[in-house]
């Protein structure tokens, strides 16, 4: 008997999903297609999945449980493939969500244009968070129809397979096919698809939620070792080489920006960031991101972004290891590691002007922790000034201690524990406030000149102190602005009582906005408060419209 084909094929491929498939499923099924099957390709379960799929199969007929002709994901999508019958197809993963809708608009809209392929927007999920990768994809900004790659390259961006619709005919006609590999099995048949497609849509609907789930089980949560990396970066120099024989200087740019801003990158700081066990991969790791950068073209990005790759390329991973676990949010490293890795990054690499710049905030962010180690404090702060010179110290002013009285100025940082709430301009005086565990018997608010630290810090006109009802003091510092030095980084500190010693506070709180005639800029470097006294905003304004009116008559002549 001849079957009518069906209008969409869904592949959902699964593996020990049996806490969320039951729900993949109930979304999948809502989906008001007029003539849909889903077919669901069971990778050898051993939790139950199998059972709860021939469970919802056995109500719905348009579920069909397939077990997988091989072992791996991408056996189990290509099985998906070769068993279709629709007219488009789809992939969905057994642990994520579609919303109401998704795949109606997938397919009115390749309907519609006669296109290969139809991109839609997504989101990503967590139990506390959720947030829209596509934010950074220009591509997703607006929809289209009938499109290149070429003329939308962020599309680039957006290499899983489960958020978009292709024309089955024509994918099983490209000859694409999903890899066995332990990471990243789709962003190579991704970008062939990419590249190969006549026309491609792009829908402005959310057509996928990602679950991105906690432990060791999922794929996100195993990202970091190194048999994940490997694997990534052989599928990411595959993908190298097909853009690179595409010969578009703009695909190539944006490719640049994919590998060595964001898929990249991500991958490789999340490997150096993690414990190392024995280092037995990480020549091979050396070889492969030497291997993919070299088929990269150059991108001028993060120039901590761009240390991290050249680092791990010339199997620095003990240099970059504390950096890469600030970069990945796991927080400020140990100063001893610190010290450790300065030692490295000087012996391997010759640092840019511009590296060395951007080393400063998580250096600062290490010095300023409350690390009670005091002689590898001490050594992290000569190895700053070694490697980086006095400039990069210049927001933390224990850096300008005698070692003598080191112990006792971070035990005093500790102890008071110092809080700028708030930070503004009232009349013709720069204003903080905030809080310390200790009041005025034990310390005062100054300004510290992080480019002039042998001069005494700022002192305060006028302080004013209470007591928090919360526990500890409360204080508001007034400095008048004619007596701030001009276009100078100081950052509020505590000076102790008695003593020539001033410690750190960390900032709290919004900022004020800017504003063309406040004399004060200011900043937040990873939670220090930056404050610099600019010139008056009349002969500002004074010098800004003569240069325009000499630009304008260079331009007339």
């Amino acid at each position: 008997m001849v079957t009518e084909r069906p209008v969409l094929s869904v592949v959902i491929p699964t593996h020990d999903v049996a806490p969320w498939i039951r729900e993949t499923l109930e979304t999948v099924l809502a989906q008001r297609v007029a003539g849909m099957e889903v077919l669901v390709v069971d990778d050898a379960s051993s939790d139950g999945t199998a059972d709860i799929v021939a469970e919802v199969a056995e109500r719905d007929s348009r579920v069909r449980l397939i077990p997988s002709a091989g072992r791996g994901g991408g056996t189990a999508r290509n099985t998906g493939m070769d068993e279709a019958r629709g007219r488009f197809i789809v992939f969905c993963d057994g642990d994520d969500l579609v919303p109401d809708g998704a795949y109606v608009a997938l397919v009115d809209s390749l309907a519609r244009s006669g296109s290969d392929i139809a991109f839609g927007d997504y989101l990503k999920f967590r139990p506390a968070d959720t947030w829209r990768p596509t934010d950074v994809m220009p591509a997703f900004d607006r929809p289209a129809r009938g499109t290149t790659l070429r003329d939308e390259p962020t599309l680039l961006f957006s290499r899983p397979c489960w958020n978009k619709a292709f024309a089955l005919d024509w994918l099983r006609g490209t000859g694409i096919r999903f890899p066995d590999v332990p990471r990243s099995n789709d962003i190579v048949p991704m970008v062939s698809a990419y590249l190969r497609a006549r026309r491609v849509d792009v829908v402005s609907d959310v057509v996928y939620l990602y679950r991105e789930r906690p432990g060791g089980s999922s794929m996100s949560a195993r990202a970091d070792s190194a048999a994940s990396l490997l694997s990534y970066l052989d599928q990411e120099l595959a993908c190298a080489r097909l853009v690179a024989d595409a010969g578009d200087e703009r695909l190539s740019t944006v490719y640049a920006d994919l590998v060595r801003e964001r898929d990249g990158f991500v991958h490789v700081a999340r490997w150096a960031a993690r414990d190392a066990a024995d280092g037995a991969d990480d020549e091979r790791v050396r070889d492969a991101l030497r291997e993919l950068l070299e088929a990269t073209p150059p991108f001028a990005g993060d120039p901590l972004r761009a240390l991290v790759l050249r680092m791990a390329a010339a199997g620095g991973r003990a240099a970059i290891r504390p950096l890469a676990r600030w970069m990945t949010g796991l927080g400020p490293q140990p100063v001893a590691d610190w010290h450790a890795a300065l030692d490295a990054l000087d012996a391997v690499a010759a640092l840019s002007p511009e590296e060395r710049e951007a080393l400063i905030t998580p250096l600062t962010s290490s010095l300023r922790s409350d690390d009670e180690d005091v002689d590898a404090w001490h050594r992290l702060v000569e190895a700053v000034r070694r490697v980086l010179g006095e400039r990069a110290l210049m927001l933390v002013p224990e850096a300008r201690v005698a070692e003598r009285d080191l112990g006792r100025a971070l035990a005093a940082r500790r102890e008071l524990d110092g809080r700028v709430t708030h930070v503004a301009r009232i009349g013709g005086s720069l204003v903080v406030e905030g809080r310390s565990a200790r009041g005025q018997d034990a310390c005062v608010p100054v300004l510290h000149d992080g480019e002039f630290a042998d001069r005494p810090p700022v002192p305060a006109a006028e302080t004013t102190w209470r007591a928090d009802v919360r526990g500890g003091w409360r204080w508001r510092a007034a400095f008048p602005a004619g007596a701030l030095p001009l276009h100078r980084p100081l950052t509020p500190a505590l000076l102790v009582a008695r003593e020539d010693i001033a410690v750190a506070v960390a900032g709290e709180g919004e900022l004020p906005a800017y504003d063309p005639r406040d004399p004060f800029l200011y900043a937040r470097v990873d939670g220090v408060t930056v404050v610099r006294r600019r010139r008056h905003w009349a002969p500002r304004a004074v010098r800004r419209a003569l240069i325009v009116a000499r630009e304008r008559a260079r331009a007339l002549r």
